[in-house]
């Protein structure tokens, strides 16, 4: 999407991107102490309350859990792309994150198995993409009026 807005993460989103340039790949926090993955990444573990963690590469494999279809855009560098759809992921490490596809609304269904990448868009700020993977899935259709 050339030309479109790229945003300026800050804190710790800041963090999470550079990882994920510096590993040029997916990575999601994971804490120190108990191996649990958090995503977006915080300053304490849930589960343990520790404050030691690090941004791990993940395989990015996962399934498509939810997604939402846009039919405008407000930014004039996703124009020419609409419809399209912004997924949640839940990846195979039993964490999601959101990413944008390149398949059609019509291609996409519920449980569908994905590959997540990265795309540089700025020094701070990646852009994750999903797109469908070779894997032979238990899929749900979609529900109608998408």
């Amino acid at each position: 999407m050339i030309g479109s807005y790229v945003p300026r993460p800050e804190w710790l989103m800041l963090d999470w991107h550079h990882a994920c340039l510096e590993a040029d790949m997916v990575t999601i926090q994971r804490c120190a102490s108990c191996a649990t993955w958090r995503h977006p990444p915080r300053r304490f573990c849930a589960a343990c309350r520790s404050r030691e963690s690090a941004f791990v590469p993940v395989s990015g494999a996962g399934t498509v859990r939810s997604y939402a279809v846009s039919h405008r855009s407000m930014d004039p560098g996703w124009h020419e792309a609409t419809p399209y759809a912004t997924l949640v992921v839940a990846l195979d490490e039993q964490v999601s994150l959101l990413a944008a596809t390149t398949s059609t609304p019509n291609d996409l269904a519920l449980g569908m198995p994905v590959q997540c990448s990265i795309e540089r868009r700025s020094d701070d700020f990646v852009l994750v993409w999903a797109e469908p993977s070779d894997e032979t899935p238990d899929i749900r259709p979609a529900a109608s009026g998408r």
